[in-house]
């Protein structure tokens, strides 16, 4: 009923004009003498009956007829469902929208996304609310790059701007966060009034089966209703992306590396998948084909080679799977200048064949690694003008370093450095002992008459990270040692056995020491083969590479990994103030305390500094987001025990019309116009009746009166 049809509701009072018409216009009765009754008496008792109720209704006709024609003429109408949507009264409306990576999959017999039918949803919604209605949107994954609502609003066309700016994210949305912000909303909206949340996702099991909100959450007239919109099932199982990592070393210029990505299949069939990489230096993609077999994991190792310092991204995604918000991630890394490595020996021979393994050329044209050989007494100057990648020296050097010496090569690799100490070529029994700091030491020199297989110790150490193949295991080939110095170590000083003889004793050990690392070796590497065959083997050039670059140290190319939804609050470092560079991926420049970092709800590749050092920063894809569980019943676990409206939302449309349909209700015109017109004809009926009645009417009164005769009276 609108403000122009209602006023026929004043004129109801007309109702009763055929009452008074019929009481002001009876007839006057006179009183006319006759001399007997026996001609009334003889009336037949039908035309007695209808005479005698005929005028009482054709009143009550034509009082219903003008009745029920103004209540048509008013437009009334049954109230629809507005009031069960929460939008009747005044209005205050909470719109959540489930912006989580799970609504990119395509909607239930359509070829749109889930997001794209939820905003539509809500978009509808927004429009068909009262322009004096206040409402605000909310969001399940909280995205700082949509633009930003202060709260409640009467601006409908605020909120349906902010619609257009909301994407899908690839992070897991929580529902208790988003849902106590909406309740908090209506508190301060209706001012206990009560009001009406709306929720547009589509319940997916991992985010809605656990309890979000609690009874007292929730005032007693606030309204919650879940539109869930269906999921299409996909014909292919998913492939997610669960680790994305490159070497923690130092990243140099024409040094080879590899990137690790690990595939995961959450299906129940093997599938085969389309890897695609690019990176920062190479603009066209090369592809490798994987097979993942059902409910397993594979691991990707992707070669990597930078020509150029600086900063640098990678970007890898894959194709073929049933889910597409989870194949993709963008790895940063930093890669420095040449570096020096800085021989304590002037004589180049005593190291053997290491300094031709760290820098072929000698000069860094291929790795990126400078030879310098010096005495000890030159390594303060040196270290003063520039920082070396390492220090290498012999077990006889650094039993004989001076103090200072000692404590500046302490210093060293507490802040970064890193340290190799091995035998010389022409080594023979140990003389002297070992700075303490270092916490290793030498056993006397041990001959064996049968060379002794060299055995790795710990596979598990990011040492091996080049040589593990993709199944985890480290594999050097066939080595041998000669003769070595078995090595011990003090118990606090955290040594990790790298290499062992098939005696059990350790020939080789990398530490972690402050922001650097010690590598101790019980062998020396000489051409002969007089110590081991090691040197000569292939695998060798992979092994000295992180000892220079640091193998369990990552001063150079410190990294680190989040998944999408977090903040980077939490990672490593000192300083309060943060900064967040964007190299690849979400724009999210931003500088400030580090307690106010916002969420990174998108795969990205980012530089974070904190307190002058930076970090590489990795944002992964949710690897939860692509399971294919979606609650289908009527109970929500997330509302348990709360009072909740659910509806299926599978077409925007559809969800359109109905909405439109049960704010205006049902219409009441057609039924009561057409009990007005059958009122109509039921007086139409009795004012007029049809000839046949009123032909027989006039027989009966044409008639002559009947009367009784002596001879009658006889009979009887």
């Amino acid at each position: 009923m609108t403000v122009g049809t209602s006023m026929f509701l004043f004129l109801l009072p007309l109702v009763a004009a055929p009452v008074a018409f019929h009481l002001l216009m009876r007839r006057q009765r006179k009183t006319v003498m006759f001399s007997t009754d026996l001609f009334f008496d003889s009336m037949k008792p039908r035309l007695s009956f209808h005479r005698k109720f005929r005028e009482p209704l054709l009143l009550v006709a034509r009082t219903l007829l003008l009745l029920f024609l103004l209540l048509a003429l008013a437009r009334l109408a049954f109230p629809g469902m507005g009031n069960m949507l929460g939008l009747g009264g005044t209005q205050a409306v909470v719109v959540v929208i489930d912006n989580s990576s799970s609504m990119q999959g395509r909607a239930e017999g359509s070829d749109r996304s889930k997001l794209t039918v939820a905003l539509e949803g809500a978009r509808a919604l927004l429009k068909n609310m009262d322009e004096r209605g206040q409402a605000t949107v909310v969001l399940l994954v909280s995205d700082s790059s949509a633009a930003g609502l202060g709260g409640m609003t009467s601006d409908k066309g605020g909120l349906l701007s902010f619609l257009e700016s909301i994407r899908a994210t690839e992070a897991t949305g929580d529902p208790g966060k988003a849902l106590l912000r909406g309740m908090a909303l209506l508190r301060n909206a209706s001012s206990g009034g009560g009001g009406s949340l709306h929720v547009f996702t589509d319940l997916q099991e991992s985010e809605w089966k656990d309890t979000a909100l609690a009874g007292d959450d929730v005032g007693a007239a606030d309204k919650i209703f879940l539109h869930r919109i269906p999921s299409d099932k996909p014909d292919l199982p998913n492939i997610c992306l669960v680790r994305a990592e490159l070497s923690m070393r130092r990243i140099l210029p024409n040094q080879p590396y590899f990137l690790e990505v690990l595939l995961r299949n959450d299906g129940e069939q093997d599938l085969q998948v389309r890897v695609n990489r690019t990176d920062s230096e190479h603009s066209v993609a090369e592809t490798v084909t994987v097979d993942v077999g059902a409910g397993s994991q594979q691991l990707l190792k992707l070669p990597v080679q930078p020509k150029a310092p600086g900063r640098h991204w990678i970007r890898v995604w894959f194709e073929g799977d049933g889910f597409d918000g989870d194949n993709r991630v963008f790895v940063p890394y930093i890669c420095e200048q040449k570096g020096d490595i800085y021989f304590l020996d002037k004589a180049s021979g005593t190291f053997g064949l290491l300094p031709l393994a760290l820098s072929p050329g000698g000069d860094g044209r291929h790795t990126s690694l400078v030879p310098a050989f010096l005495s000890p007494a030159d390594l303060s100057a040196r270290i003063k003008q520039k920082t070396p990648m390492m220090v290498v020296l012999t077990w006889a050097t650094a039993s004989a370093l001076d103090a200072p010496t000692s404590a500046l090569l302490d210093q060293y690799t507490q802040q970064g450095g890193n340290l190799l100490l091995l035998p010389a070529v022409n080594a023979g029994e140990s003389v002297g002992k070992a700075p303490a700091w270092l916490g290793a030491k030498q056993e006397p020199l041990t001959r064996t008459p049968v060379s002794l297989p060299l055995q790795v110790a710990d596979r598990k150490s990011p040492f091996w990270s080049e040589l593990r193949g993709l199944d985890g295991q480290v594999r050097i080939g066939s080595a041998f040692a000669k003769k070595h110095y078995p090595l011990s170590f003090q118990e606090e000083a955290g040594y990790v056995p790298l290499l062992e003889t098939g005696e059990a004793q350790t020939v080789l050990a990398i530490r972690k020491h402050g922001d650097g690392q010690v590598v101790v070796s019980g062998i020396a590497f000489g051409r002969s083969g007089a110590w081991s065959s090691l040197p000569r083997k292939k695998t060798f050039l992979v092994m000295v590479q992180p000892m220079a670059l640091g193998a369990v140290a990552n001063l150079g190319n410190s990294s680190h990994s989040i998944v999408a939804g977090q903040t980077p609050r939490l990672m490593p470092g000192k300083g309060n103030e943060m900064s967040i560079t964007t190299l690849l991926g979400d724009q999210v420049d931003w500088f400030g305390l580090r307690d106010q970092a916002p969420e990174l709800v998108r795969c990205g590749a980012y530089i974070v500094s904190i307190d002058g050092r930076e970090t590489c920063l990795t944002v992964l894809p949710s690897e939860q987001e692509g399971h294919s569980a979606f609650i289908e019943e009527s109970e929500v676990g997330a509302l348990d025990g709360i009072s909740y409206g659910l509806q299926t939302l599978a077409n925007e449309d559809d969800f359109r019309d109905e909405l439109q349909q049960s704010l205006a209700g049902t219409g009441l015109f057609l039924p009561l116009l057409l009990i007005a017109l059958v009122f109509l004809i039921v007086e139409g009926l009795l004012g007029s009746p049809p000839a046949k009645l009123r032909a027989r009417a006039t027989d009966d009164d044409n008639k002559e009166p009947w009367v009784a005769t002596p001879m009658d009276r006889e009979n009887e």
